[in-house]
């Protein structure tokens, strides 16, 4: 299974702790908007040039992001991929399709109603629902009110439908879904992503948790065509532990 991307663990100790009071607060800053320079985006830079070639040869430009269970930073990586995939020009729909606990419409300052399980539900339109972030070319779909039948929502027609025109309205549509060991979420979803990638962190599963999330979207009919290997800790040289140097930017730059 190649790794699309090597994600180094990311700042410091007073870097984590302005992310806590900012959450407490109820706000989620993203990071490739804040800190561009940070070596994780750098790292998703490198991730988004591995997916645009990976995309040519793809049946469609959907992209799906899972992990094997929770805490792997994988909505993490969802929202600062989208963004540094704007970057580029690419007109990005973000898509929070983890119908059991999504949160990344704080990211966006928004409110969950009005999303993904109201469009399913027939309650909302889909143009109603997007999100368009100012001054880019990213949009956001919000995950909506928790429904009490997400896998039935995810399984219907009605879904094939609104991702056969997400995709014709953007460049690129990014789903971020939930942990695949934990729900069937994900591999609902997957079955319509022409890439999709599965977001592991270092030290925190067995060989064969992993080989098992792999396993359970093949029973599934998902190909998973690569893993994005995050929270890699660096040594004092400044290469992540898997070899790969990590680039400092000279100070005051």
């Amino acid at each position: 299974m190649p790794v699309y991307a090597t994600i180094p663990l990311g700042g410091g100790a007073s870097r984590r702790s302005r992310w806590k009071r900012a959450s407490e607060r109820g706000l989620f800053p993203i990071l490739a908007e804040t800190q561009p320079r940070d070596l994780v985006v750098e790292s998703l830079r490198g991730l988004r040039t591995r997916l645009l070639l990976s995309l040519k040869d793809a049946p469609n430009n959907v992209i799906s992001l899972t992990g094997p269970s929770p805490g792997v930073g994988k909505s993490f990586v969802s929202v600062n991929l989208a963004w540094v995939l704007a970057d580029c020009g690419k007109r990005v729909l973000l898509v929070d399709a983890n119908l059991r606990g999504g949160w990344l419409h704080r990211c966006f300052q928004a409110e969950r109603s009005h999303g993904l399980s109201e469009v399913l539900a027939g309650t909302a339109e889909l143009e109603q629902a997007i999100l368009p972030v100012p001054g880019r070319s990213l949009s956001f779909l919000a995950a909506g009110a928790l429904p009490p039948n997400p896998a039935e929502l995810l399984l219907s027609d009605r879904f094939t439908e609104l991702v056969a025109r997400m995709s014709a309205g953007y460049d690129l549509v990014l789903f971020d879904t939930p942990p695949i060991l934990a729900v069937t979420d994900a591999a609902l979803v997957g079955r319509h992503a022409g890439v999709n990638l599965a977001v592991v962190r270092a030290g925190a599963h067995p060989m064969g948790e992993v080989a098992a999330a792999l396993g359970r979207l093949e029973q599934n009919g998902v190909r998973v065509q690569g893993i994005i290997f995050n929270g890699v800790p660096r040594s004092s040289a400044g290469r992540a532990v898997s070899g790969i140097y990590q680039y400092e930017y000279p100070a005051g730059r």
